[in-house]
């Protein structure tokens, strides 16, 4: 019986110290249950971004900083690295107004993707897309200049026939 009343007399003392930190005032506000752990940035490189009139086997045909507004359609193509598992965003932007937002959710570690726009003639100045990464940061933006398109030449006239000379008289 002694063993059972020494037990019972430890068990006893030990508890208070599992019941409340004996460092903490009894007052104290309670710590959050569970924080969540502050997201990483989202990380990820623009290896290439460009404007081009084409995109062939999901490559850019040309590399263009200007155009005619003879030409309507015009591509923004970009190769991500390091994206994977985020959203991106083409944003385009026509002096300095935004025309066109296009987001993506890059599903490898390297992404090749690409919007494209229809310009009205009229809309000429400068255009700017830019790369926005999932914590709405620009990663990267190019410009390109919409320009009034030059008038072609009028064409030359047609040559007129050569007249043919009068025959020389022979003495």
């Amino acid at each position: 019986m002694k063993h059972i009343i020494t037990i019972a007399a430890a068990m006893t003392l030990a508890m208070p110290a599992y019941a409340a930190d004996p460092a903490k005032p009894a007052d104290a506000p309670a710590a959050p249950a569970s924080q969540a752990p502050t997201p990483a940035a989202p990380t990820g490189t623009v290896a290439r971004a460009q404007f081009t009139t084409a995109i062939n086997d999901r490559e850019p045909a040309d590399a263009v900083t200007s155009l005619g507004n003879d030409q309507t359609r015009i591509y923004y193509f970009t190769e991500l690295k390091g994206f994977e598992g985020q959203k991106v965003t083409h944003r385009w932007e026509h002096d300095g107004k935004v025309m066109h937002e296009q987001a993506f959710d890059v599903s490898a570690p390297r992404y090749r993707t690409y919007t494209s726009k229809t310009f009205d003639p009229s809309w000429t100045g400068e255009w700017k897309v830019s790369v926005i990464d999932g914590s709405g940061a620009t990663v990267s933006a190019s410009t390109l200049s919409y320009t009034k398109a030059e008038a072609s030449p009028a064409p030359a006239p047609a040559a007129q026939p050569a007249t043919p000379a009068a025959p020389a008289n022979k003495p």
